[in-house]
């Protein structure tokens, strides 16, 4: 007990170390757990290893998600763990590794199934970050506000596993005068919610989660919204190209740009934290320009509508 009660203040010590001093002034051991099966995820490590391999002070181990354990995780031979099989988030967490812990490529949906207390783990998991997909609440209503300020009535569709990107959303909502709407749903029940959504919202906020929009819902919603008038914002390249009107979206290099800067301990991510999580800092706005005439909606072009939300957000 007392033991333990020792080690709590090393670690969260030892933490505040890795986040907020430069690894210049010692050789940092990083262990990657990926999944060699899956190409984006090789890609990832690829284009992640060449950001870090830079740094003479970075010494990068490669570990597949079916080898890991506690043995390959050992750590005395290990300052930091990026994990990015978002599938193997459980089984790094019941593993307990007192070192900072960074999850990569996955969604705030996804990292509830592993850990129900996020947004807010500090107490629980004081160790781990989850760097999502999901875009900035702020990001998304501004972009909202670009394409038309008569987007009002926003309606946002999640589940239990996205419902607290709803709670951030409805707070900005708030301050800035627009109303968001839940509509709390499940994959089994959407279908028959979808029309009733579609003709009550002016415009629907799409958000990460799987259960929600997937290859065999994703017809039915757009079709739905589409036969309303409804224009959807999406959260990524093949969703607008399918039909949504707009989205901003991170590509596999922006996002290791910001993950590499974090390990390197660049400050310029800590403003986009909430708890445990960290947004995308990069970006660039998608449009389907072709949904848009089809509904008479005129807006910016995509390199403008960057450039607004850069402004607003004070990065340019």
């Amino acid at each position: 007990m007392l033991l333990n009660s020792l080690r709590r203040p090393l670690t969260r010590i030892f933490f505040a170390i890795i986040l907020l001093c430069p690894f210049s002034t010692f050789a940092l051991n990083i262990s990657l757990i990926y999944n060699p099966e899956s190409s984006y995820q090789t890609s990832f490590l690829h284009a992640l290893s060449e950001h870090l391999t830079n740094s003479d002070n970075i010494q990068l181990k490669t570990i597949p998600s079916t080898e890991l354990s506690s043995v390959s995780l050992s750590p005395p031979s290990i300052d930091a763990l990026v994990n990015l099989d978002g599938n193997s988030i459980g089984k790094v967490l019941t593993l307990g590794l007192q070192r900072p812990t960074f999850h990569a490529m996955t969604t705030l949906a996804n990292a509830r199934r592993y850990a129900a207390c996020l947004p807010n783990c500090l107490n629980s998991l004081a160790q781990h970050r989850f760097f999502v997909l999901d875009q900035p609440a702020a990001r998304q209503l501004d972009l909202i506000q670009l394409i038309s300020p008569a987007f009002n009535n926003i309606g946002v569709i999640v589940t239990d596993y996205s419902l607290p990107h709803f709670t951030g959303l409805k707070k900005l909502a708030v301050i800035r005068q627009q109303t968001v709407i839940q509509h709390l749903t499940s994959s089994a029940s959407l279908r028959y919610k979808i029309n009733d959504i579609a003709k009550t919202s002016d415009i629907i906020l799409a958000v990460a989660d799987t259960r929600i929009y997937n290859a065999s819902s994703l017809p039915q919603i757009l079709l739905t919204s589409y036969r309303h008038k409804t224009p959807v914002i999406g959260f990524s390249k093949g969703f607008i190209k399918a039909g949504a009107i707009a989205g901003t979206v991170s590509n596999l290099q922006q996002l290791t740009q910001q993950l590499s800067e974090r390990l390197l301990v660049h400050d310029s991510a800590i403003e986009y934290e909430d708890g445990n999580l960290v947004y995308p800092k990069y970006f660039d706005v998608l449009t389907n320009r072709h949904v848009a005439k089809s509904l008479n909606l005129h807006f910016p072009s995509d390199d403008e509508l960057k450039k607004q939300l850069l402004s607003h957000e004070g990065l340019q």
